[in-house]
């Protein structure tokens, strides 16, 4: 059995920006802490709950941000990502939510997470984050989020054609998205239900995770750098700088998102990206054995 020390961390970057410009308004976190540090991206709501004014992506972040200061430092990921969905599901159920959540999946409190344990040296991702392995990337593309954007996409080109709107004008008022908002709504049943076959996908949202939604990604001897991102940032790169650069360029060329790079939203008029973005770049370093580290 691997008895390799835990890994040394060195934080050299971090960034947490939310897409209208307020970060009150942010539903991505970054955690760090001893043992763990993560990037913690909220879904965006898409209802109209609150808990004491923040949104279910919020909440959900901040009980997973809470839980990660909570776990013993040798969890492994299925163990976090159980202990994850209990501190969700008993938040349902001290405030009497959990019928609802049931019967309306889109009320659930939902979040996807992407982590380094310095004890088992290891990524853990859970749901559509990313990160790298110093120039290698990691990233999930949800098929359920591919049909949405598809749709939305052919239904803003459609605007633009048959009724002449231009992408200034969708960026005032995103017909596009108002079009996909029933199946943003349904696409929830499919939170982690292995019954949907390829539209299942993984997220924590107090609801058991499969195991094939725990993703685990051994962290090689060689690697001296790991980037954490939310999926705010559709080209992610090594450096906050390189990455927020192709964000900028992509926005550009592309605001509503639907042809370049599709999404299911685009820029809205005043705000200052498509989604909130969190980014954490990690130096690492490893126990010499004699008491030192490299």
């Amino acid at each position: 059995m691997d008895k390799r020390p835990p890994l040394g961390a060195t934080v050299m970057d971090t960034y947490i920006q939310s897409k209208t410009g307020q970060q009150d308004d942010c539903e991505d976190m970054i955690h760090l802490s001893e043992h763990v540090i993560a990037v913690i991206d909220g879904a965006t709501s898409k209802t109209h709950d609150r808990w004491d004014g923040k949104t279910g992506g919020r909440k959900a972040a901040e009980i997973i941000d809470a839980t990660f200061h909570q776990m013993p430092p040798d969890c492994t990921a299925r163990q976090a990502a159980d202990r994850l969905t209990s501190a969700i599901r008993a938040f349902y159920a001290e405030n009497d939510f959990a019928t609802q959540v049931v019967a309306n999946p889109a009320r659930r409190l939902t979040a996807s997470v992407v982590a380094i344990s310095l004890f088992q040296q290891e990524i853990w991702s859970i749901g559509d984050c990313q990160f790298m392995l110093g120039d290698q990337l990691f990233a999930v593309r949800k098929k359920v989020d591919e049909v949405i954007e598809e749709a939305r996409a052919f239904f803003l080109e459609s605007e633009i054609v048959a009724r002449q709107m231009t992408v200034e004008d969708l960026l005032k008022h995103d017909t596009g998205r108002e079009f996909i908002q029933p199946f943003l709504e349904r696409q929830h049943r499919f939170q982690n239900h292995p019954k949907a076959g390829s539209l299942s996908y993984a997220v924590v949202d107090g609801f058991p995770i499969p195991d094939a939604g725990v993703v685990v990604e051994r962290i090689p001897d060689d690697v001296t750098q790991i980037v954490l991102a939310s999926d705010g940032y559709p080209f992610l790169r090594p450096s906050l700088s390189e990455s927020e650069q192709m964000l900028a360029e992509l926005l550009q060329r592309d605001p509503l998102l639907f042809r370049e790079y599709k999404s299911t939203k685009g820029l809205v008029s005043g705000n200052v990206s498509f989604d909130d973005r969190a980014f954490v770049q990690v130096k690492l370093g490893r126990s010499t054995g004699m008491g030192g580290w490299e």
